[in-house]
């Protein structure tokens, strides 16, 4: 049995230890008042055809559109826990970040599952999951299908024009206007996995953690040959981007910076490990695609 198989089971077994249900009968169960925790999960349960069967969501589910006609029980720092237990949900769904939530409802025997959500593997795992759990494994087939072969057009694409893994940085925050307090992405993350599985080479891939703030002198050292930053649903311009580059400047003595090779994705798809992983394969795509025609 593999790892993950076994943490989704642990997670069943511990988490309905109450229920007065075995594990087989919680396989066989039809559910149909689920509340989804995470936009990763509402947007695989609607990509399996299942989101006539969500009653509520997170407060950060805006994708597909339907959503927006849905109820809304916070977020992670804040869920509802009464308005939760008024909508009767007979599934809740969420990550391993929801845990101590999954803990305070285990008195009120609801089943909760929580599944992996931080690389790409996670992504083909959790479709494949909630394709047994909601008895549409064949729809979930065709979904992993659909996905794994667009991935490996832009892998093929890609491979084409790589001839050296570029090394990029990838950065979700930093302080505005300035190149202080940047925080970087690492190992083991939905954007790293993505990024060098088309070819390309995180420099903090030798990060002990997940994500972390670095110091300037940490690109100085590191010299990327990119940098791509996430800015997550912001509206962007050419205006915008020549602004966005200008700020760099303090560090102009690294590759990126010196041959301007500095790229922005704005993306609501971008930072949710979901179906539309796809997207940021063909976004990185263009990005090296766009590397590679520079003369240096």
């Amino acid at each position: 049995m593999n790892k993950k198989l076994s943490f989704l089971l642990i997670v069943l077994l511990f988490f309905l230890a109450g229920c007065k249900r075995q594990p087989a009968d919680f396989q066989r169960a039809s559910f149909e008042r689920i509340i989804s925790l995470s936009p990763n999960l509402t947007e695989t349960l609607h990509a399996l055809g299942q989101g006539d069967k969500i009653v509520a969501v997170s407060d950060y589910c805006f994708y597909p559109p339907e959503v927006n006609h849905k109820e809304r029980i916070g977020g992670l720092l804040n869920p509802n826990l009464e308005k939760i237990l008024l909508l009767k949900p007979d599934l809740l769904i969420g990550t391993p970040a929801h845990a101590e939530l999954a803990r305070k409802l285990q008195a009120y025997q609801i089943p909760f599952v929580l599944l992996p959500n931080d690389g790409l593997n996670d992504v083909f795992f959790t479709i494949d999951s909630l394709g047994r759990l909601l008895n549409c494994p064949g729809r979930a087939k065709q979904l992993l299908k659909t996905i794994k072969d667009s991935l490996s057009y832009y892998q093929a694409l890609s491979r084409q024009i790589v001839k050296r893994a570029p090394g990029a940085a990838l950065i979700i925050g930093r302080d505005p206007g300035s190149v202080r307090h940047l925080t970087v992405v690492g190992p083991h993350t939905f954007l790293d996995s993505v990024w060098t599985f088309l070819g390309g080479k995180n420099i903090f891939s030798d990060l002990a953690v997940k994500y972390s703030q670095v110091g300037q002198e940490s690109f100085l050292t590191r010299q990327p040959d990119l940098i791509i930053e996430f800015k997550f649903k912001e509206q962007w311009s050419a205006r915008r981007d020549s602004l966005n580059k200008i700020e760099w400047q303090p560090l102009s003595k690294i590759p990126a910076v010196k041959h301007n090779q500095i790229y922005v994705l704005t993306g609501d798809y971008t930072l949710i490990p979901g179906p539309r992983v796809y997207e940021l394969a063909r976004d990185y795509y263009r990005i090296l695609r766009q590397y590679a025609q520079k003369p240096f």
